[in-house]
């Protein structure tokens, strides 16, 4: 009964202890992920000046809108630099994300 009990313990903490490093990302996966960020960071930004150019907003709401842009990289850029490159990953209930957090807009 106690064999059983410390091989069960010992596979469990031997698990514990496979998974994590099994799951961690290469540096170069890093990389890739860290370019592949700052890529769409950096089309977010193009997007909302053709869209001032174009009218579809004024001057005050991309002003707003770059400035929660630029907030969510750094928020970004922090996450990654602790090892966490998960974003828009969504599961169920409220994200942990700068995006969802409340805060008051310009009216569109």
């Amino acid at each position: 009964m106690k064999k059983g009990v410390l091989i069960t313990l010992l596979v469990a903490l031997l698990l514990v202890l496979a998974v994590p490093v099994a799951l961690a990302l290469t540096d170069s996966q890093k990389t890739e992920l860290e370019s592949l960020y700052r890529q769409e960071h950096e089309l977010r930004l193009q997007i909302l000046e053709k869209q001032k150019e174009a009218g579809l907003i004024d001057e005050e709401q991309a002003e707003f809108f770059r400035e929660k842009m630029e907030q969510r990289w750094q928020y970004r850029q922090e996450r990654m630099a602790e090892g966490d490159y998960r974003f828009g990953m969504r599961g169920r209930g409220p994200g942990r994300g700068c995006g969802n957090r409340p805060f008051d807009r310009p009216e569109l």
